[in-house]
């Protein structure tokens, strides 16, 4: 659901403090649909660094983990955000991150990249306070994570550093400079790419394989 904005609060964001106003008075009026619940909101900006939307994506979840990446940067793609914020609050009023929310923080920024829609911050807010991860120091610590890389990114970045250590097994396996891809490498990708959820279409773009032979996986 879009949330409707005055003009006064479509202002240009350059940190956290410049957002939790507005996203502290959004709380404010949606708190009396649903006092207690969890809101997970997308704040989308322009080149400028301009709000051009906030979208609450959910309402009352017990697992935002589960968010789905496809869901939440749709408004973005149809609003031609270049950069987005994840912004939700915590009714018990202690905004410290769960390993969820960290997790799914990783996850939306490697969604991001992939859809040329940046991730530049997550806030957690509670009616007193909030907790960046920018400002936390998190973040960046976050962007470095290859949890959530998508494989074939992996490969480009073990080609073009020259770097055959340090990958899991069964991603390392056939992966060298100058490596030929084969269908027994684009069935392996296909398959980490599955069992991270990915949606087939995603996969078929990407591997090459059709969706006939994804599905068999």
């Amino acid at each position: 659901m879009e949330v409707k904005l005055s003009k006064q609060q479509k202002v240009t964001v350059n940190s956290a403090e410049d957002i939790y106003p507005i996203m502290r008075q959004i709380l404010r009026r949606e708190n009396k649909i649903g006092q207690g619940q969890e809101h997970f909101w997308m704040v989308g900006l322009n080149q400028a660094n301009k709000i051009l939307y906030i979208e609450l994506v959910a309402l009352g979840s017990s697992n935002m983990a589960a968010i789905n990446p496809r869901e939440a940067f749709r408004m973005a793609i149809y609003k031609l955000a270049v950069q987005v914020i994840m912004v939700h609050n915590h009714p018990g009023g202690k905004v410290m991150p769960s390993y969820e929310d960290q997790d799914l923080t990783d996850h939306f920024i490697q969604a991001g990249k992939f859809l040329k829609v940046e991730v530049i911050d997550h806030l957690i807010i509670s009616d007193e306070t909030y907790y960046s991860f920018v400002d936390a120091g998190i973040f960046k610590k976050l962007q470095e994570s290859e949890k959530w890389i998508l494989p074939y990114k992996l490969k480009e970045r073990i080609r073009n550093e020259g770097k055959t250590e340090g990958l899991k097994e069964g991603i390392n396996e056939g992966i060298q400079i100058g490596e030929k891809k084969g269908k027994e490498e684009k069935i392996e990708m296909a398959k980490a790419m599955k069992q991270k959820g990915m949606d087939i279409q995603d996969i078929e773009d990407i591997s090459g394989l059709t969706i006939e032979e994804i599905q068999k996986l």
